[in-house]
Order: structure tokens, then C-alpha cells, then sequence
């Protein structure tokens, strides 16, 4: 299996090529570093091996461990102080292998010409071997091969020269020096080796470095970025963990009235009308999270002030498989749309009110003409094609039969006529001078011997004025369709009474019957158009009568109410002001 690891595929000889800089400067930096303690071992040893060496001997080597130690020095103040660039390493590399070739070099004339007498070999190999490792050779020169190269065979050269002196070659000085330099060698590769591993391994933290500190700047980018979206964003959003507003943008803190940071860190209850709201919210969305989707939902919510609005929420939990650890809420105020949803209602219902209305008026209008009609009609033929032989009795009463007929299509066009100009706004208030008691008093006469003939009605005037200022035709509307409810919802012989007064400086008209009533789930419609109670039955009528009451009372600006109780009958209170003034046009046109 092939490793595609780029350091484990890294060779050695690349690895060196790709660490040269680096190499370069330990080998300036290790230059100084035991120069002191290699002057004060050098000591040592020298007082060590007085008398087992000559002094000659021990003079050379003690002048060129100085030179050698005055060489590092220079070497590494020149360096630190020309600091040369990366581009430069290989050219100082070969400086310092340069110059400790020379050292090398020193040394191994040193030795040829200060060869003892006596031939003792191990007087050269002791001081030898003792140079290279003062030098520090295995660890001060392990960021450079070629450096101790440089140094260690000009050294090494000389002595195996010398093997062969003495008419013979020294098999134990031979084997001294083989496992000396064998050990040196070992101990040198470990130091290079520690080094190269070191180097590789800080490459690589200083590459791990660089990408993490860019991926912190892209993060450190991203979140900015993430930052600018969501304070800018339209929508409000906001961070929600642990039942805490962690977080939320501006738009946010704007729908419920918050100043921009104010909301962050307080409960996510303040965002709903009340607790239970808000545990009814918080069991919803928790059902979502757990199947993994998100929370959906359009619910009033509460403001700063205390004022209610209508929001979409969407939630989202953080982390789907933890719905605990919290969520991210987006609110839209959707106020207009829900009021423009409100209106749209309204209308549909106006509208479906209307078209009930069109087929009720239709329904209502066919009846109330068919039955006055077909009198008319069965009344003419019969004039027509017995004149001979029908009585003057016989013929009034035809004659009646078809002004009666006459007199109801007539009446039901003027009321249809007349709620047509309410609605539209036409109809207006023409206020005169009038004497409301003569008024009522014919009224009542005219329903006396028409359909109230079989009625009591009794009227009791208590109105201490002469005249007011109301609309006469309205008021006799009014009078006529109040009466007339009475008279035709109450049974024949009973009583309908009338009374006038004046309460509280308006005009007070009371209509009271002893009918069969208004049952309760028709009072609120009472006053609309076409509409009639439940219980009439099969009493003739168009449910346009109280209709234009009501609208007739508004246009005086006054009011009506009413008192009732099935079976037992009922009583209108209307309430006019003694100078009617036209109120304003929408009022008119209710």
C-alpha cells in the first residue's frame, strides 16, 4: 500500500533541501551556545592528561581547541549581524563547512608534525578523539552533514595515516579508532536524525498553524458576514435557548416594540399575551422538532405596550437531534394582512347577505304582489262578465276588494321605494313645523276604520308641546308600519296602544301590543331588510316595514329599542329630538 502522506514520503535528502534555512541558522546558533563549556572541559582534560602526554602535544591541541572556539565566535556574530536571507543559506552552509575543513585541516598538520618520538600513537589518538567530541561534533554540527564532514575527515585522515607507521600497522589503535569513529557516526545520525524530525514536525505545526489561523479568518469572515445578513434582515429573527431570547436583530426587537438589544437575555414569554400562549406555542413547536420539521404557525402576539398583533412564526431547531439545545424563531407582522382577511370576510358575507337579500326582496315582492293582484283581477272579470246580475252591495264590495288591492301594491311599492332611497343615501330629511299630537290622532283614526278595525287602539297624548320640527312623511312612516306590526301580529279584540310624550327633552313614541312576540334568535336581525320572524306564520308582510323604521329614526337623528316576550306581545320605544337636524352623510346612507 502506497503512503500518501506528504512527511512520510518526504526523503531525506528532501527533506534537508526543503529545511536549509532552517538548518543553517541552528548551525550559526549552535556555533556559540557551549563555547564556554567546551574552554572549561578543555581545562579539564588538559590538567587530566598532564604527564601522559607531551607538553608539546597538549600546547598544540589546547591552541587550536582556542582557534577552533575563536572561529565559532566569529562565524556567529557575522552571521547575526549580516542576518542573511533565507535565499543565502547554501552559501553560508559552505562557509562554515569551509571553515571547519580548515580546522580540520589544522589539526591533522598538527598532528603529522607533532608525532611523539617514541611513536606512542594513542598520544595522538586520545587528543584527537577528545577535539572532536569538545567540538561538540554530534549535536553542534547535526543541522549540517556536510559541516561535519568537512571537519571530521581532515582529523580522521591524518590518523589512520599514522596507522601505518612504526614499520607496521597498530591493530589496536586501528580498532580504537574504528569503534571511536563508529560510535561517533551513531551518535551524530541520531542527533540529525532528532533534528530533522524535529524540523519536519515543527513545518508542520507552523502549516497546521496557518491553516487553522485562515480557517479562523474565514470563520472569523463567515460569522461577519452571517452577522451583516441577520441584523440586516427584514424579518425579525431571533436565537431562542433554554426559554431566553439569547440573540435577535432589529427587526425583531421593532415588531414588539423593543429598543435594539433590549430583548436579548429576557424570557421568550414576553412575546405573547399571556403564559398560556406561550406553553401552548412551546408544546407545538416541540411536537414539530421531534419529527424533525419545522414550527409553523400564525398567533397573536403581545408588544412592549401591551397592544396585540397578529404574526407568522417559523421555527427551526439548531440541532434536529437535540431540540433542546435551542432554535431560531423568524416573525413577520402580518396585522394588514389579517385585517385586509377581516375585511375580505366582511365583504364576502355583505355580499352573500345581499344576493339572500335580492332572492328574499324577489321571493317576498312576487308573494306580496300575487295576492292583491289576483283580487284585482277575480273582482274586474266578475264586474265584467255579471254586471246584470250582481247587486250594488255586491258591486261596492268588488269595488272595495280592488282599491283595497290597489292600496297595498301601492303601499309595498312606497316602501320598497322608500328603504331603496335609505340604502343609497337618496332619502333626506325635510324637517317642518308640524303639530305632533294632530298627527298621531289621525293616524290612528285612518287605522280605526282600515286594518285596525278590529282592534282597540287607544292613544294617550302627553306631550305638552303644540308643535316640533320632524320630517311629517317619515314620522307617519314610522307611526303607520309600528301600528300596523301590532295590529297584524296581535289578535282580533285586542288592545294596540299609542302614547305620546316627552322624556328627557326629545320626543318619546310608544307602540304597545299584546301579540305573539319576537322569539330571541330573530331580535338581532330585526331591523334588517326583508327579514321576518320565525313565528309569523303565514301572516302576510314583506319585512320591510321596520327596516325603514330604523332608517327614518336615524335619519332624525334619534334611536329605537324594544321590549318583547313570545306570547306575550311586545313594545317600541323611539326616541326623536324636538328639532331634527340631518346628520352626517354616512349616517344617512346606514
Amino acid at each position: 500500500m502506497t503512503d500518501t502522506n506528504p512527511a512520510s514520503s518526504l526523503r531525506p535528502k528532501d527533506a534537508a533541501e526543503n529545511f536549509l534555512a532552517e538548518r543553517v541558522s541552528l548551525l550559526y546558533r549552535f556555533a556559540l551556545q557551549d563555547v564556554l563549556a567546551l574552554l572549561f572541559a578543555t581545562g579539564v582534560t588538559a590538567f587530566a592528561l598532564w604527564g601522559y602526554v607531551e607538553v608539546r602535544l597538549l600546547a598544540l591541541w589546547l591552541g587550536w581547541i582556542v582557534l577552533a572556539c575563536t572561529v565559532r565566535v566569529i562565524l556567529y556574530q557575522t552571521h547575526l549581524r549580516l542576518n542573511p536571507p533565507p535565499e543565502a543559506a547554501r552559501s553560508w552552509e559552505g562557509w562554515y563547512s569551509g571553515a571547519g575543513a580548515l580546522l580540520g585541516a589544522a589539526w591533522g598538520v598538527c598532528i603529522l608534525f607533532a608525532f611523539p618520538s617514541q611513536g606512542d600513537l594513542y598520544q595522538i589518538l586520545v587528543p584527537s578523539m577528545i577535539c572532536t567530541l569538545a567540538l561538540g561534533m554530534p549535536s553542534a554540527l547535526a543541522p549540517s552533514p556536510k559541516a561535519f564532514t568537512a571537519l571530521l575527515v581532515p582529523i580522521l585522515a591524518p590518523l589512520v595515516a599514522l596507522l601505518f607507521t612504526n614499520g607496521g600497522f597498530n591493530t589496536s589503535a586501528a580498532m580504537l579508532l574504528l569503534v571511536f569513529t563508529g560510535v561517533l557516526l551513531a551518535l551524530y545520525m541520531g542527533a540529525n536524525r532528532t533534528l530533522m524530525e524535529t524540523l519536519r514536525f515543527g513545518r508542520e505545526n507552523v502549516e497546521l498553524g496557518e491553516k487553522l489561523h485562515e480557517a479562523d479568518r474565514s470563520l472569523a469572515a463567515a460569522m461577519s458576514e452571517l452577522r451583516v445578513i441577520f441584523d440586516s434582515a427584514a424579518v425579525g429573527l431571533a436565537s431562542i435557548r433554554d426559554r431566553k431570547i439569547r440573540q435577535c436583530n432589529q427587526a425583531f426587537a421593532h415588531i414588539f416594540g423593543y429598543a435594539n438589544g433590549e430583548m436579548t437575555g429576557q424570557s421568550a414569554g414576553i412575546m405573547y399575551r399571556s403564559e398560556t400562549d406561550r406553553a401552548e406555542a412551546r408544546a407545538a413547536a416541540d411536537a414539530r422538532f421531534a419529527e424533525g420539521q419545522a414550527w409553523v404557525a400564525e398567533i397573536e402576539l403581545a408588544r412592549k405596550d401591551g397592544q396585540t398583533f397578529w404574526g407568522s412564526l417559523e421555527a427551526r431547531a439548531l440541532d434536529p437531534r437535540e431540540p433542546a439545545s435551542g432554535f431560531i424563531l423568524a416573525v413577520h407582522d402580518i396585522s394588514q394582512r389579517k385585517r385586509a382577511e377581516q375585511e375580505l370576510l366582511v365583504a364576502l358575507q355583505r355580499e352573500k347577505e345581499l344576493n339572500e337579500m335580492k332572492t328574499r326582496f324577489v321571493s317576498t315582492v312576487s308573494h306580496e304582489f300575487r295576492t292583491p293582484l289576483a283580487t284585482i283581477l277575480s273582482s274586474a272579470e266578475l264586474l265584467r262578465l255579471y254586471p246584470d246580475k250582481l247587486d250594488d252591495n255586491e258591486k261596492l264590495s268588488l269595488l272595495s276588494g280592488i282599491e283595497d288591492g290597489t292600496k297595498r301594491m301601492r303601499r309595498l311599492l312606497d316602501e320598497v321605494l322608500t328603504l331603496g332611497r335609505a340604502e343609497s343615501g337618496v332619502l333626506q330629511l325635510r324637517p317642518t313645523q308640524l303639530a305632533l299630537s294632530e298627527l298621531c290622532a289621525k293616524v290612528v283614526a285612518d287605522l280605526r276604520i282600515g286594518e285596525g278595525k278590529q282592534h282597540t287602539i287607544v292613544i294617550e297624548d302627553h306631550f305638552d308641546r303644540e308643535t316640533v320640527e320632524l320630517d311629517e312623511n317619515l314620522l307617519r312612516h314610522m307611526l303607520n308600519n309600528l301600528l300596523a306590526n301590532a295590529i297584524k301580529y296581535s289578535a282580533p279584540g285586542t288592545t294596540v296602544k299609542l302614547a305620546v310624550d316627552r322624556a328627557d327633552g326629545n320626543v318619546r313614541l310608544t307602540v304597545e301590543d299584546s301579540g305573539i312576540g319576537i322569539p330571541a334568535e330573530d331580535q338581532p336581525r330585526l331591523f334588517e331588510s326583508f327579514h321576518r320572524a320565525s313565528n309569523v306564520q303565514g301572516r302576510p308582510g314583506t319585512g320591510l316595514g321596520l327596516a325603514i323604521v330604523k332608517k327614518s329614526v336615524e335619519l332624525h337623528g334619534g334611536s329605537i329599542t324594544f321590549d318583547t316576550k313570545v306570547g306575550a306581545g311586545t313594545r317600541f320605544y323611539v326616541t326623536l329630538p324636538l328639532q331634527a337636524r340631518a346628520p352626517s352623510a354616512p349616517a344617512a346612507a346606514a
